[in-house]
């Protein structure tokens, strides 16, 4: 019974410790109290960036947006009911600060490399968030996370629960049961990997020539099923590459699903496609490789 009582009363207090040091983390506007528009469309919230890592991050951004708009030819034209019209990056000063302050300013866990923060964009006062922190002198994950709030706006109807994955965690906690397959992980991770990196990718390159997946079971991607780090940006580069570069106008046909919402016939396309182009992505991989090697 002592020992009972002696560990209820340890967790009391660390519970007691933990509630307290949240009740006592600083406002978000103290934290991050650097505050400077980039564009009507871009604004960057910081705890310790420099005037020039901001000047930096503004055009770097400015440029992948001017990127996104012209491989998609988008004429800037949201989907339907979203208000998402910027989005604001909130950047804490080193990993420490951000474990410290971004779950009680964001209410999102902190055991991550940044967050994208849709929200509910159907709502007129809702905001596009991001959250990371400063790592090596550059803001993590930017370029990443900012071409999801760009696909998300301009390519999926809906917000991150409409869409098609297996994930429930925060800040979300989208409903179970999830979806059935195909998923659309392998698109909204490849191309925000494909449009911040290009075709630079060379970690992604040198993946593809193990041929660890057919472009048919990609499709499948999602985050808690058929998932990992690998498999999700390295090969949704690949496979959302691949497609754009030899199946434009299926892409495009997609694309016409999604931003209406139409996400059960979006899965009926992506069947069609079944493994017609499996062998096509196979030799594709290998003519990727500046190896060309068949190994």
């Amino acid at each position: 019974m002592k020992t009972i009582i002696t560990v209820l009363v340890t967790a009391v207090l660390a519970s007691s410790s933990s509630h307290a040091m949240q009740k006592n983390t600083p406002a978000l506007e103290v934290v991050l109290s650097q505050i400077h528009d980039c564009s009507p469309t871009i604004t960057i919230r910081s705890e310790a960036l420099t005037p020039e890592l901001i000047k930096q991050a503004c055009e770097m951004l400015s440029e992948k947006e001017s990127d996104f708009h012209n491989t998609f030819n988008s004429k800037n034209k949201p989907v339907a009911n979203d208000n998402n019209h910027s989005m604001r990056a909130n950047i804490y000063a080193d990993r420490d600060s951000y474990v410290k302050h971004v779950t009680k300013h964001f209410d999102v866990p902190s055991d991550n490399g940044g967050m994208y923060l849709e929200g509910l964009p159907h709502l007129e006062d809702n905001h596009a968030e991001f959250v990371a922190y400063q790592k090596k002198g550059q803001i993590w994950n930017l370029r990443h996370e900012y071409i999801h709030y760009l696909d998300g706006r301009f390519n999926m109807y809906g917000d991150f629960c409409s869409s098609l994955h297996d994930s429930h965690s925060a800040p979300e906690y989208c409903p179970k049961p999830a979806p059935l397959l195909p998923h659309l992980v392998w698109w909204s991770e490849g191309i925000a990997e494909y449009i911040a990196q290009g075709d630079d990718n060379s970690r992604a390159i040198e993946n593809g020539v193990k041929k660890s997946y057919k472009l048919s079971e990609l499709f499948n991607t999602s985050y808690e099923t058929n998932g990992g780090s690998e498999r999700v940006y390295d090969w949704g580069y690949l496979a959302v590459r691949f497609m754009m570069e030899n199946h434009q106008d299926q892409v495009d046909k997609m694309l016409e699903l999604t931003r209406k919402g139409f996400y059960t016939r979006y899965q009926a396309l992506i069947k069609e496609w079944g493994t017609q182009y499996d062998a096509q992505f196979s030799d594709w991989l290998i003519k990727l490789s500046p190896n060309k090697t068949n190994s």
